[in-house]
């Protein structure tokens, strides 16, 4: 699995503010996305079309407050000294612009759900929105969380 800490400190560097540190990176992908469909031990190629589909529609239509900054789509969620950033992905894989940004203290929590094959990790704002995500074990999601526990927020 490749560094996404370093890939997205090296290639957002712009998006930074003055002395912010990027601390860790994993990419996110919306509940109901294609890989999820395949995953499961009943799903297929077209039902994970079809619920990815439908997740993508209700997350836009449904999404308030904070959360309705992050796009439902495959992401780069960053943890930094100072802010969650979000940043979208090109199809290559490579952080393509900024999303949103949050001040860590607008970010109430965020929790990992580990399973075998996949994590959701949960990322809940003080306004009581909130947004989740998959992520894979290969990326270490735990070392994001610890970092945002390290960080005391």
């Amino acid at each position: 699995m490749p560094n996404f800490t370093k890939r997205v400190a090296r290639r957002a560097a712009g998006d930074l503010a003055a002395g912010e540190t990027v601390l860790r990176a994993v990419v996110g992908q919306p509940p109901g996305s294609l890989t999820r469909g395949i995953n499961e031990p009943r799903g297929n190629l077209v039902s994970g079309l079809r619920e990815g589909r439908r997740s993508k529609r209700e997350r836009a239509g449904g999404s308030a407050g904070l959360a309705a900054a992050v796009p439902p789509q495959n992401v780069y969620l960053t943890l930094t000294d100072r802010r969650l950033l979000v940043h979208t992905m090109t199809v290559l894989g490579s952080p393509k612009g900024l999303a949103a940004a949050f001040a860590l203290d607008r970010v109430a929590r965020v929790t990992l759900e580990s399973r075998r094959n996949r994590g959701n990790l949960l990322v809940a704002f003080t306004d009581g929105t909130s947004v989740d995500f998959l992520v894979v074990p290969s990326q270490h999601p735990e070392e994001f969380l610890a970092v945002w526990e390290r960080l005391g927020a």
